[in-house]
């Protein structure tokens, strides 16, 4: 056989030699990435425990006897996800391939949380731990330079503690110190948003929104009486919760010189959730739709809620952080504005 037949022989064994290969290898099944957690829950609450990542939850059944769980999923992405047992939750970091046991005191808690299998997860319960023991700095009182360097004194042991994951886990280490950085730059923001921020006895920053029949409905159109602000929406427990209470509170005060003002935050898309609450919660006052976290979040920097808010008869702030309808504080605070 001459070297070119040799060469044709060899080629042709060579080819049928991979597709037998490829062939092989696409009928082998494949399986996904995964993440393996078991543990033991002393003194458990319930029967479940349970796993939020971004995307997806995850249950699973835990020995009433023993405390102990075991539950497998599908992962092929690192991430954090929070561990939830009765009303307390945790956050933990999951791997592709991570094998992980944790143990557990639902009498302590975070004070008892242990992980074997994942450092970055043993990172945050030290974490947590030393941020609800430390001196946070005090923010209200120093410079933006002084700010600083408390800032930088403050997060040194948890930068310290991370830096042994500069090699062992780069993407992790970057997720800390960028959360750091993250949280430097939003406090000092919210600081000079909240420094902005007209004072009592200062003119109201206006704001006009629809009601739900179109109409727009300004703050300045209430100077004159004074006005309780309620910025809610239909998803928050929270707002639900204060709603009897400011019904209430309604009621009592509708022959006086108030005039309460609901704003909701909900979003164009639970428009109709909105109306359908109005009507279902029998809600009084002036009820208008803000869709979203609009310019009255940023105006008054309102980045939780319910929030309530007091103007006076002049148009006036008189307290941005006012007391909620179900508190006893409520009451004497609309008196005193009513005297005046």
């Amino acid at each position: 056989m001459n070297l070119s037949k040799v060469l044709t022989v060899t080629l042709l064994i060579g080819f049928l030699f991979c597709v037998i290969f490829v062939l092989t290898k696409e009928q082998t099944p494949i399986k996904p990435a995964s993440v393996t957690i078991s543990g033991v829950v002393t003194n458990h609450m319930g029967d479940t425990v349970k796993f939020y990542a971004p995307d997806s939850t995850y249950i699973t059944v835990l020995d009433t006897v023993t405390g102990y769980f075991e539950m497998e999923i599908e992962w092929d992405t690192a991430a954090n996800v929070s561990f939830f047992h009765g009303e307390e939750s945790t956050k933990m970091y999951l791997q592709p391939g991570d094998t992980i046991q944790l143990t557990i005191d639902t009498e302590q808690f975070d004070e008892s949380i242990s992980y074997v299998g994942s450092d970055e997860s043993s990172y945050y319960a030290w974490q947590y731990l030393t941020e609800e023991n430390g001196k946070y700095p005090d923010i209200s009182t120093s410079s933006d330079g002084e700010l600083d360097s408390l800032f930088n004194a403050y997060f040194a042991p948890f930068l310290e503690k991370a830096a042994s994951f500069k090699e062992s886990n780069p993407p992790f280490y970057a997720s800390i110190v960028d959360g750091i950085e993250s949280h430097k730059e939003y406090t000092l923001t919210r600081r000079s948003v909240l420094a902005a921020l007209p004072q009592p006895g200062e003119a109201a920053i206006d704001f006009t929104y629809p009601d739900k029949d179109g109409n727009e409905v300004s703050l300045s159109d209430f100077v004159g009486s004074v006005v309780y602000v309620d910025v809610w929406a239909t998803w928050c427990g929270p707002c639900r919760a204060e709603m009897p209470f400011l019904h209430d509170l309604e009621s009592e005060y509708s022959d006086k010189n108030v005039t309460f003002i609901g704003v909701s935050v909900d979003e164009e898309k639970n428009r109709q959730a909105w109306l359908d609450m109005m009507v279902d919660k029998d809600m009084k006052g002036v009820q208008i739709f803000a869709d979203g976290w609009s310019q009255i979040t940023k105006d008054y920097a309102i980045n939780g809620i319910p929030r309530f808010m007091l103007f006076d008869t002049d148009g006036n702030v008189a307290d941005l952080d006012a007391a909620r309808p179900s508190s006893d504080e409520i009451r004497p605070a609309l008196d005193a504005l009513l005297a005046e």
